[in-house]
């Protein structure tokens, strides 16, 4: 799956396009896939703001001022047995 992200100017850009499986060509089209990507296990919600993109398959997202770090997801929450302690 081609995937990118890119920062301009204060917002990230997220393209969930995809290669398109049937050009073999050298340098293959991308192409917004809504089955593929549910497949993958992204959110509907996201799935249907790309969708209304122009052109379809990007979404951009406004950076908070105040983050020092890039988002992380859930890598450095600590599990149930770790707070516990």
């Amino acid at each position: 799956m081609y995937d990118r992200v890119v920062t301009i100017n204060g917002a990230t850009l997220v393209d969930l396009r995809m290669f398109d499986p049937d050009d073999r060509s050298a340098n293959p089209r991308l192409v917004f896939r809504p089955e593929k990507l549910r497949e993958l296990g992204i959110p509907d919600a996201i799935i249907e703001a790309a969708a209304k993109s122009d052109p379809q398959g990007f979404l951009l997202f406004d950076d908070l001022p105040d983050q020092m770090e890039p988002a992380t997801g859930h890598a450095n929450q600590p599990t149930t047995d770790e707070s516990a302690t």
